[in-house]
């Protein structure tokens, strides 16, 4: 394989990682908990892209985990939480 096509399936598998987290994640608080712990899913996904932002010195490593955390946190959360805002 050449390095394009590393570099795509890394990008992938990336997305695909924050996409799992996320609703694994989700899916456990909704299982466990009663009311769906919004605020704590929210803060421990955002805590997990600052840990991984700060702990890479490179500025361009894990752009695509990172950001994909941050948006599937918003998703999920809306969706879980979709019976209490109606």
């Amino acid at each position: 394989m050449n390095n394009h096509i590393k570099t795509e399936l890394s990008l992938f598998s990336e997305l695909l990682l924050s996409l799992l987290l996320t609703l694994c994640l989700g899916i456990y608080c909704l299982k466990t908990f009663d009311p769906f712990p919004w605020l704590s899913f929210i803060g421990v996904l955002i805590g997990i892209a600052l840990i991984v932002t700060c702990w890479e010195e490179k500025e361009n490593q894990w752009i695509f985990l990172v950001s994909g955390l941050l948006v599937n946190t918003i998703v999920w959360s809306v969706f879980f939480n979709w019976s209490s805002f109606f």
